[in-house]
């Protein structure tokens, strides 16, 4: 298997905070022949995907991505598709990542019809992780099939012995994608989990806010929060989370070209404070004072960072 190393300097920010790529240690990314595993349906019109990578690439850490490049099947398939990985299983050389997602363009459906034993490049880990060492009870609040990565930051944050609150939330049952696959991986590591469905045809009808306020009283405070969804709701969280003066962590969601921040396609747009926060003399790849680079800042930032007036 081929692999490409690729420079990725960790360089600390002169306000005492770490930078994007500090926080994920002295990893680098690198590209690499990935061969298809495992490929089952997951319910909802999602896919399980299982690629077992060589060891040239790091373990990816809960929240981070890699970019995989499909064999060429048209012009709008020749970008890599982003991914967020959901699961790590070391190998004797090598990983087993795990993704979950839903075939719904040219480039996911070419992925989908790869059978076992077909190749595909891969480039990471990228981005930004959650920060699984923040104190306080973990609250895991998943949308959709923003429910993957935080089943394996669940799996990390057991591993410190810290179980998790997980509220998992649809707008049907029938988006509650992987709901029993998710239960019993969260039962397994000690955590509870709690579900809500708009139109109530699983569990509390409502929006995860609204799950949120009716059982915080159950959990143990402080509390962090880490969440994964579609951008409404992690504006909702973010808003909810400010006003309670609860730390959040959400992995947002970007257009990414590159993943690596040199096409600069994926900026989001900077808070008050993260204007502040930013220092010129910070990495280039990491956007300007005004916006930051989805693919290398993130894609998980903390929530009083982003100014979420301008994020749809």
């Amino acid at each position: 298997m081929k692999a490409t190393g690729l420079a990725t300097a960790a360089m600390g920010a002169s306000n005492g905070k770490t930078d994007a790529l500090e926080v994920q240690g002295t990893a680098r990314w690198r590209q690499a022949t990935a061969r298809v595993a495992r490929q089952v349906a997951y319910g909802a019109g999602h896919y399980w995907l299982d690629l077992d990578v060589p060891a040239a690439i790091a373990l990816p850490l809960p929240g981070q991505f890699v970019q995989i490049l499909l064999p060429a099947v048209s012009a709008s398939a020749f970008l890599p598709r982003p991914m967020s990985v959901a699961s790590v299983r070391r190998l004797r050389r090598g990983a087993r990542l795990g993704f979950l997602y839903a075939p719904v363009g040219t480039g996911t459906l070419a992925l989908a019809r790869l059978g076992t034993g077909s190749e595909v490049e891969v480039l990471g880990p990228l981005g930004r992780g959650f920060p699984l060492d923040r104190p306080g009870t973990p609250l895991l609040l998943a949308g959709g099939r923003g429910v993957a990565p935080l089943l394996f930051a669940a799996q990390a944050l057991a591993r410190q012995g810290r179980p998790s609150e997980f509220l998992f939330g649809a707008r049907s049952r029938a988006q509650l994608v992987g709901l029993e696959d998710a239960r019993r991986r969260i039962e397994a590591i000690g955590g509870r989990l709690h579900v809500c469905t708009d139109d109530g045809s699983r569990g509390f009808q409502g929006n995860v806010i609204g799950l949120l306020e009716r059982t915080i009283g159950r959990f143990t405070p402080p509390y962090v929060i880490h969440a994964c969804g579609p951008h409404a709701m992690l504006k909702a969280v973010a808003r909810w989370s400010a006003a309670r003066g609860i730390p959040a962590w959400l992995a947002m969601e970007s257009v990414m070209a590159c993943g690596t921040g040199v096409c600069r396609g994926c900026p989001l747009p900077r808070s008050a404070m993260g204007r502040g926060a930013y220092r010129p003399e910070s990495p280039s790849l990491f956007g300007n004072r005004e916006f930051a680079m989805c693919c290398v800042e993130g894609p998980v930032f903390e929530a009083a960072e982003l100014d979420w007036e301008y994020i749809e």
